[in-house]
C-alpha cells in the first residue's frame, strides 16, 4: 500500500511540476513579446526620450520625475512625469513629433489637452 502511495505522489508532484513549468514558460514568451513591441516602439520614434522629457518640462515649467515609453500605445509616445507645484503631472509625448500630446494630473483627471 505504501508503495502505491508514494508512486502516487511522485506521479502528482510530476504533473504539478510540469504545469509549473508550462505556466513559466508562457509568461517568459508574453514578456518576450512585450520586449519585442517596445524595441518596435522605439524604433519608430524620430526623437530621444530625452527631447521627450524638454518637451514635457518646458510644456509644464515643471522638473521630470520619471519618464518612459508607453507600452500601451501603437504608436511611439513617450510618457513623463512632472513635479510642479508639490504635484504630479503626467505628460504624453509623440514620438515622432516631439509635439505635448496631453497633460494631466497624476488621479486621471485631465488639467489641460493639447492637439
Amino acid at each position: 500500500m505504501n508503495m502505491k502511495r508514494n508512486h502516487l505522489l511522485i506521479s502528482v508532484t510530476a504533473a504539478i511540476l510540469a504545469v509549473a513549468a508550462i505556466g513559466a514558460e508562457a509568461q517568459a514568451e508574453d514578456s518576450r513579446g512585450e520586449e519585442a513591441k517596445e524595441l518596435h516602439l522605439f524604433n519608430q520614434a524620430a526623437i530621444s526620450l530625452s527631447d521627450a522629457i524638454k518637451a514635457a518640462e518646458q510644456k509644464t515649467g515643471g522638473k521630470v520625475l520619471e519618464a518612459e515609453l508607453d507600452d500601451d500605445s501603437s504608436t511611439p509616445q513617450f510618457e513623463v512625469e512632472v513635479v510642479k507645484d508639490g504635484r504630479i503631472h503626467e505628460v504624453l509625448v509623440d514620438g515622432k513629433t516631439g509635439a505635448v500630446l496631453k497633460v494631466s494630473l497624476e488621479n486621471n483627471s485631465d488639467e489641460n489637452d493639447s492637439d
